[in-house]
This record gives C-alpha cells, structure tokens and sequence, in this order.
C-alpha cells in the first residue's frame, strides 16, 4: 500500500474510532435519561435478498407511524425470529396481533452489510426516482448523464455499473446488451422496499454480483380494497401521475400500479440553446393466490417504456470550458423494458421443507439514433429455477439450527444488433447452474453460513464461485460482529461482444469474463434498548480481467485492481417520531496501473433527519448527501486526459400531511442549495427544484376486516 494510501486509511479509521466512542460511550445514567424521553426502538428487519433459504419469519408490528417513516441506514432487527419448524402453535407470536408474518432471514443471521430502504421511507423522503433513493448509502455512488432520463448507473464499493446485479421482484432485471440495469428506468412509486446488500454475491447469483446486489421488492395487494392516486407539478416542466389499485386476503390478492413522468424544460448542454425532454410510463402488476394451505402461486408483470431526448459528446474542447462535455444533438433514446415471472412456493406441513419452482422472462428493446444513424438493440433472457430447502433442528448439538438448500437454474439469452452498420443476426449463449447453500445457527447466538455455486456456460469457460460468512450477535453487549468472504464473477455485455458503431465501435468476441476476491468484516453496536444502531465495516477487493475501452473496442486489462474502504452507517430513534440517520464511504478503489478509478469518489455521506407529528398525520424530511472529488475521463483529447469533478452538497426537503383521512397535500425542494455540479464531466444538472403535489386513498369499508393479512 502506498504512503499516500496508509496515510488516508489511518485518518479514515481515526474517524470511526472517533465516532463511535462518541455515540456510544455515554454513562448509564445518561442512557437511562433519554430512555425516560423514548420508550419505543427501531422497527425489526428482514432481508430477503441475502439467503437461497427465505424461510418464515415472525417480527414484530411497527411500532408507529412515527417509526415507520424515517429514511436512514438498516434498522434493528431484534425482535425478527424464525418460525420453528413443527406443529403450528395456536398462542404463538405468529398468531397474535402484534406480529407479522414475512419470507426472509433475520438481518442478525446475515454476514454480509445490508442496508435496507423501505416504502415508507421512500414516501418521507419523496422520492420519484429508485437512484436518488440510492445516493451516498455506505458503499453507493450514483453516476446520472444529463436528466433523469439519461443512462443511470449505480456503482457499489468502487465496482462497476455492470458489476451491480439488479433484482427485481425475483427477477434479474440486468440487460443482456451491456449486462447492466439502467436506473432511469425505474420509477420509485410501487416499490416496498430496497435491499442493498454489499459485497460479491456470485456464490449466489452468479454474474454481474461482484460489488453486491440491489434488491427490489414492489408493493403487493393484500389488504382491503384500495384505490390510490398522486398527482404533481414542479420546475423544469416536470409532470406527475401515479394511480394504484390492490386488495385481496392471504387467499388471493391483486395489485396494479400504474405511474407516469416527464420533464420538458432542460438541456443536458450546459451552454446549449435546445430542451432534451423525457418521459417515463411504467405499469406494474403483482397478483397471487393459495390454492390450498401451504402453497402459494405469485405472478408479476412490469413494462417501462422510456423515451428521452439526449446530447451526444462533444469529443471536441469546448470553448467555455476548455474541456469535453455535452453538446446540443438531435440524439434520442427509447427503451422499453419487460419484466415477466411466476414464483411457485410450497411449504410442507411444519415448515422443514420448501420447494420454490420460478419461470422469469426479460425484454430490454432500446432505439437510439446518435451520430446521424439509427440503431436497436434487442436483449431476452428466460430464466427456469427449481430450490429445494430442509430445515431442521439438533437441540443436543450446541442447540443448533440447521437450513440445506440445492438450487438449479437454466438461463438463455439472445442479442440481435440491427442498423446500417451491423449483420442483424441473433447471437446467445446460455449457462446452467447449480448451488448449494448451508446455513446453520448456535444457540441463537452464532450463525454460519456458506454457498457454493457452479455455472456451465455456453459460450466461455466454466467457473465457480463461493461465498462463507459468519455474523455473531452478542446482544447482551449490543455488539454483532460479521465477517463475509467468497468470489465472483462478470460476463461481459453482449454488446460487447458482439455490437458495432460505425467508425466508433468494433465489438471483441474474445473478451474474458472478469473475476473479483473480496471480504470485508464489521461490528455492528446497538445502545439504547434498541434506539440506536452503528455498523462499522472494512472491506477489501480485487478484479482481473478487467474489461475496459481500447481504441475503438473492448479489452481485458492484465493486471489486479484494487477496492478497499471503510463504511460507516448509523441510525437513532431520539424521541418517538423523530429519528436521525448517517453514513460515510472512505473508497480507494484502483485500477491496475494504480490510478484512481473513475467516477468512484473516495469520499461520499449523507445525513436524514425525519420528523412525524399529529399522530403521523404530519411529516417533514431532510435529507443532506455529500458526493466528494472525483476523476472522469475527458474524451475531447485524443489520447483522453483524466479530469476532476469538484465535491458537492446536494440538500433535499420534504414536507407532507394529511388534511383529512384519504387527503394528503406535500411539497420539496431538491437541490436547495442549487449547487452548480456534474455527475459527469460536462454533462448539465439540475438547479433548485421545487414540487408540490396531492396523494388521493380511497378504502372500501366493506373490506377492512382484510387488513389483518397486510
């Protein structure tokens, strides 16, 4: 490691030292005074994206409205418990009012870092757009060209876009044109909750999972007959809409959201003279039914169709500046993503056994017309998967509990180029795999867990990759340490491969599949009964193989590049109704040669204060997210120069409450500093905005006894 390196490390570990002496070293009697002002603590969490096993779990109720509106880092779990396989128990926690039922595993059980954004903090904090949700969380960065209707890509600890895996709804969401989800994709109004769950997946998921896996979970229907609609306006010429309409029992339930979004009046040109709108309409279906006890049958069904208006690269300095950056083009971009699944799951009689048989489709058809040409390029993927999970107990060994799962998917994919410049042929490749997962707890207390995975490819060479982790909850210390280690793997994109630019491109069906070792380890502290949580974790990475741009095409970069950093996150319920959250990102991510990676700034933060009021009717909402100095590439020189994005403060504040039951009027201001920035280098960003809008829900009362099945 470098002085330079050793030198930032010592400072950044200073840091956390500092801060967690700070939050954490106060005398019981202090503790016992703010317990005296909070009674309640932070609402129990489960993971769903972390596990092949997602066995029931037990957790409490939340609390309150007050505690369910609060963004910030990953909430207490504590109160989450497995559902011990066996005869059901009528005075059971399951069957009392206070608890609910959900598939997952406790966040204690989980070695790897979790950070968990749920509906209801996406609602406080009003977010339109799944990547603003995403910003400066521990190990996230965000890189958006232009609107929010350009290419969005989320990096996690220092990886790749494409190194992200995007599920959505249990399916993979990623393109197989460049093997990557764009975010301007996806809008936030249906979704119940995101999973980031960091660090190589692949012993899990296979490619793409090496910096770790966004996990989206959309809102089902269960619950009394509901229609729900939003509506707003706000700078830029921006236009609102958002109907939804759910109900349905444990029995059979149905949900069906409809959302649309445009913004007219901006220029990803900073020095231009033409508006680049774009809009977003996105139908999202989810429905399910129990055709007999023990067995349920989902479906879901989501199309976005995105059209927007872009600027090309200037590839020439210009003349405001002296460097790259957007310029007014006639360019345009039309994607329309199809996302299709059916999820079969049978839970036998006492719970030590679980079948879990998929059928998943994905569609990604993107038109663009950039430099004088028109092109489409056509990505499917069908996916079929088989889990089959034993749980069991040993009570005379250490009182231990037991979870063996074996996992076998099928995946295809095709890819078809066409334009004036390219064969139009469909290319595909396949792989079939097979996993196999242990997980095993001790007296509640230890709990192991380790995964193994082989992937049978088509069109590269086999490969295998692992994942082991172990996470220790000493609760009576309000300490969890979590320790995680394994391997992964990313397939090239198949354009990549096998896409061409006339002039500008020449795809290389020769490139490698890129690996990656990493681990990382962390301590988890909760005081307060509970209130307050602080999680502190190092982490550490390689890559080979690193595909990367070479003239006019794509090569394997020899060499290992290096990621490794520290994430801070912590989170406090201070008063009933009001909570804080933050966290911090130290990143030193390389690339082979050892220079800095780009769009990967070493510093990123953010601070959420959250406030309910009048029984929850009331809600205000700040949100203050830091993006450090970062180096992007300058394509206007050949060969391209490296140049640096100046820090910022993006500042967001939200406000909303209920009039009268069912009438819900809010507002924010994003960018309340209007910092002038960029994402990336000579791209254009939104100023000051301001939205206001009003939210309709409409129950039939005839139906509210089925609120007991939420």
């Amino acid at each position: 490691m470098s002085t330079k390196s050793s030198k930032a490390y010592s400072q950044a570990l200073l840091s956390v030292s500092a801060i967690a002496i700070a939050a954490f070293a106060h005398p019981a009697s202090a503790q016992e005074a703010n317990l005296e002002i909070a009674e309640s603590e932070l609402p129990p969490i489960v993971v769903q994206g972390a596990t092949l096993d997602k066995p029931k779990v037990r957790v409490k109720k939340k609390v309150s409205q007050q505690s369910e509106t609060i963004p910030g880092p990953p909430e207490s779990n504590n109160n989450a418990q497995v559902i011990e396989p066996g005869p059901a128990d009528p005075s059971s926690a399951s069957s009392s009012a206070d608890t609910q039922e959900v598939s997952g595993t406790p966040a204690k059980e989980i070695s790897s870092a979790v950070t968990i954004v749920t509906g209801q903090q996406l609602k406080a904090q009003q977010v339109r757009h799944a990547a603003d949700a995403l910003r400066s969380l521990p190990g996230v960065a965000v890189s958006q060209g232009g609107s929010a209707g350009g290419k969005t890509q989320i990096r996690i600890r220092g990886a790749e876009g494409n190194h992200t895996l995007v599920m959505i709804d249990g399916i993979d969401a990623s393109s197989p044109n460049d093997n990557e989800f764009d975010f301007s994709d996806l809008l936030a109004d249906d979704i119940e909750r995101i999973e980031v769950i960091r660090g190589g997946q692949s012993g899990i998921y296979g490619s793409k999972a090496i910096g770790g896996v966004i996990n989206i979970i959309t809102r089902g229907g269960k619950g009394p007959i509901t229609l729900q609609a939003r509506s707003e306006i706000g700078s830029y010429g921006t236009k609102d809409v958002s109907v939804r309409a759910s109900g349905g029992t444990d029995k059979a339930w149905i949900a069906i959201t409809g959302s649309y979004r445009e913004q007219d009046d901006f220029n990803w040109d900073r020095f231009g003279t033409e508006d680049d709108p774009w809009r977003n309409r996105t139908v999202n279906v989810r429905a399910g039914f129990s055709p007999v006890e023990g067995v349920n049958v989902d479906f879901v069904v989501r199309n976005s169709q995105r059209f927007a208006n872009t600027d090309g690269d200037a590839f020439f300095p210009i003349p405001q500046t002296g460097k790259g950056g957007a310029v007014d083009t006639p360019d345009t971009s039309d994607v329309d993503l199809f996302l299709g699944g059916v999820t079969v799951r049978w839970d036998m009689p006492g719970g030590a056994w679980t079948h879990i048989v998929k059928a998943n489709k994905s569609r990604t058809d993107a038109d663009a017309f950039s430099f004088g040409s028109a092109s489409n390029n056509l990505g499917e993927a069908e996916t079929y998967s088989y889990l089959l999970t034993h749980r069991f107990s040993a009570p005379e060994l250490l009182d231990s509990k037991h979870s063996i799962s074996g996992f076998i998917e099928k995946k295809d994919e095709e890819f078809t180029p066409t334009s004036l410049f390219t064969d139009g042929l469909t290319r595909e490749r396949g792989h079939t795999a097979v996993v196999g997962e242990y997980r095993v707890g001790f007296y509640d207390r230890l709990f192991v867990t380790g995964t193994v995975r082989h992937d049978d490819n088509d069109n590269f060479q086999d490969f295998t990759t692992w994942h082991a982790g172990a996470s220790l909850a000493l609760s009576e210390y309000g300490l969890r340490p979590h320790f995680g280690i394994g391997t992964s793997v990313a397939l090239p994109g198949m354009f990549e491969q096998f896409g061409s630019i006339l002039g500008v491109f020449v795809a290389n069906p020769n490139l490698k599949p890129e690996e990656s070792y990493s681990w990382d380890a962390g301590v988890e502290f909760t005081t307060l009964q509970g209130r307050a949580v602080l999680d502190v974790t190092y982490f550490d990475a390689d890559l080979t193989n690193k595909i990367q741009g070479f003239g006019n095409t794509m090569i394997n970069l020899l060499g290992e590049s290096q990621r490794r950093g520290v994430e801070i996150s912590g989170r406090m319920l201070v008063v009933p109704g009001l909570t804080v959250g933050a966290s911090y990102t130290y990143l030193d991510a390389q690339d082979p040669t050892g220079l800095e990676e780009v769009r990967r700034p070493p510093h990123t933060g953010r601070f959420d204060v959250n406030y309910a009021f009048d029984n929850g009717r009331g809600n205000v909402n700040l949100a203050a997210i830091y993006n450090g100095d970062q180096i992007d590439n300058d394509f206007a020189f050949f060969p391209s120069v490296r140049q640096k994005l100046d820090a910022y403060w993006l500042v967001n504040a939200a406000a909303s409450y209920e009039v009268q039951p069912g009438l819900e009027v809010y507002g924010r201001v994003e960018n309340l500093l209007d910092e002038d920035y960029e994402e990336i280098l000579g791209y254009n960003t939104l100023g000051a905005a301001v939205y206001g809008g009003v939210r309709i829900k409409l129950e039939d009362p005839s139906t509210a006894a089925w609120a007991k099945y939420k």
